[in-house]
């Protein structure tokens, strides 16, 4: 029996990933394959790669060092924000492999074609350009030309990959959730909010909705489903990784019960 890990976009709330896949291996639960949207493909592909220490080592960064390397940057582009060049410099970083074809474990990455409108899931060629198309948020990060296509965030689509595990393999999905509604302590007075914010909150939005209809419209409920109680954590905070990370992690103890039936099918489908 093979397990696959979907993880879901969010921005920093994906802090709660790295929290998860580390409370998960302290309990034994192999993962044989990930899917990954936005965020959720950044740090799917760092596990695919067997990279994950980078991750956890990026995240003990004091801010200063942390949040310019990740928006800070010196060409502008009329199509967003955000260019994103400082974002893949920081991604060939943490994931030091250049093609799909060479990760440790299988791995998919969702994007939504901004022409056509069609989901799109990447699972072989160049993998920095496909983490990046999978992440770029409209509006605020710069789309990807990849294979002829204009792509941009899969969140759009599909913001937790369930159907893309189960296309690589997985009998069993684990999906990671991370976006549940806005806790009050997060919502920001009407005369702080910038663009920024609206493109995000209305991304949000999206997010949530099309993980209802995939959910309960279209079959596509994962086996497991962790969902961190991140609701106070903007998409956009990348300050307070250690106390994401911890979320992720509870969430996973919260779901024990779950997760020892897992390894119990497991064992004896080895048997």
């Amino acid at each position: 029996m093979k397990i696959g890990l979907a993880l879901g976009g969010g921005g920093a709330r994906g802090f709660a990933h790295l929290g998860v896949i580390a409370r998960l291996a302290e309990l034994g639960v192999p993962i044989h394959c990930v899917s990954g949207t936005s965020i959720g493909a950044i740090v799917g592909g760092i596990l695919a790669a067997g990279s994950i220490d980078r991750a956890f080592a990026w995240c003990r960064e004091p801010d200063w060092k942390k949040i310019p390397r990740l928006f800070f940057e010196t060409h502008f582009t009329g199509k967003a924000l955000i260019k994103g060049d400082q974002i893949a410099k920081i991604l060939r970083e943490f994931i030091p492999v250049g093609a799909f074809e060479e990760l440790k474990m299988p791995f998919a990455a969702v994007a939504a074609d901004l022409c056509t409108g069609e989901r799109v899931v990447m699972r072989s060629g160049d993998l920095i350009s496909a983490v990046r198309a999978s992440m770029s948020i409209p509006g605020v990060f710069c789309p990807v030309e990849r294979d002829g296509r204009i792509l941009v965030d899969g969140g759009l689509l599909d913001p937790l990959p369930v159907a893309a595990c189960r296309d690589l393999g997985a009998d069993v999905v684990i999906a990671v959730d991370i976006n549940p509604p806005v806790a009050p302590s997060a919502v920001k007075p009407f005369s702080k909010i910038n663009i920024v914010d609206v493109l995000l909150g209305t991304f949000r939005i999206f997010n949530r909705e099309m993980t209802r209809r995939a959910f309960y419209d279209d079959g596509g409920a994962p086996d497991v489903l962790i969902a961190p109680a991140v609701g106070d954590v903007l998409a956009l905070d990348f300050r307070r990784g250690d106390r994401i990370i911890e979320l992720g992690r509870n969430a996973v103890d919260e779901r024990r019960e779950e997760l020892g039936k897992l390894l119990e099918d497991l064992q004896r489908g080895d048997e």
